[in-house]
């Protein structure tokens, strides 16, 4: 029987379940990934702290793939509104798409809770693109698809920066003929995560949505739909991801613990 007791989590996602009841997806410090059912605690008065993007005390058991919670107790909550809701979701929807269940991985939940973090104080275009840009970066390197930036994996030799280089997924960076490709500098900024200029991030991003998508598949991540072209960021002006992801309709969030039931 898998058995957690108060570990670290954050809520990726709910969704309801049964009458009552709803399944949560949770990212913890030392099990990675789980889903776990809260009985009982829909439609209560108080609410419940099991909202996406919150972080808290996990404590559940159980065999297979799905686990019964015993309480959630509640250490940060985060709210976003507006476009923050889509951008927020993106980085939860690429951990449930592209993690397995029950497998660890403490840095990526360090850097989901830092990318949460982020995204909930920050406000300009460009931090937030830094913010999605070092977050792919992690998650890909966690995930085994990271690729060496600052090394031509054809030549062997260092990258230059006068240089351009086409990607190959599957290896790294080639030396290509005439400007094609990416330059040498672009790449060089990303390896060491310095995303302060326009051209390195749109790099970044060109580069990190073709190796996420072969492992994503055909179907589009959901929450590209909750972003607004309206001018309703709320205080997120940042371009829509290139794919993101849906989070439930929240129910009256609170303070404090649950305890299903």
């Amino acid at each position: 029987m898998n058995r957690i007791q108060d570990e670290s989590a954050i809520v990726l996602h709910n969704r309801a379940y049964r009458e009552t009841s709803l399944i949560v997806q949770f990212l913890t410090t030392r099990h990675g990934r789980i889903a776990a059912v809260a009985k009982g605690v829909r439609g209560r008065k108080r609410g419940h702290g099991l909202q996406p993007f919150y972080q808290g005390l996990l404590s559940c058991s159980g065999r297979g793939a799905l686990a019964s919670l015993h309480r959630f107790e509640l250490a940060e909550s985060r709210w976003f509104t507006g476009n923050g809701v889509a951008l927020a979701s993106y980085v939860a929807e690429l951990v449930m798409r592209l993690t397995k269940e029950w497998e660890p991985a403490p840095r990526l939940f360090e850097g989901v809770a830092w990318a949460l973090g982020q995204l909930a104080a920050i406000e300009s275009t460009a931090q937030v693109e830094c913010c999605l840009r070092r977050f792919e970066k992690l998650l890909l390197e966690e995930l085994g698809y990271g690729l060496d930036f600052s090394r031509d994996a054809g030549a062997g030799a260092e990258v230059e920066p006068a240089g351009c280089y086409e990607l190959l997924p599957e290896s790294g960076f080639v030396r290509a003929s005439g400007n094609r490709g990416y330059s040498g500098e672009a790449l060089l900024a990303i390896a060491a995560e310095r995303f302060d200029e326009l051209e390195t991030r749109r790099a970044a991003k060109s580069i990190f949505r073709a190796l996420l998508a072969p492992h994503l598949g055909p179907a589009p991540l959901l929450s590209r739909r909750l972003y607004r072209h309206d001018g309703s960021t709320g205080g997120h002006g940042a371009s829509a991801p290139s794919e993101t992801a849906a989070v439930a309709s929240p129910e009256r969030p609170i303070a404090t613990g649950i305890q299903a039931r």
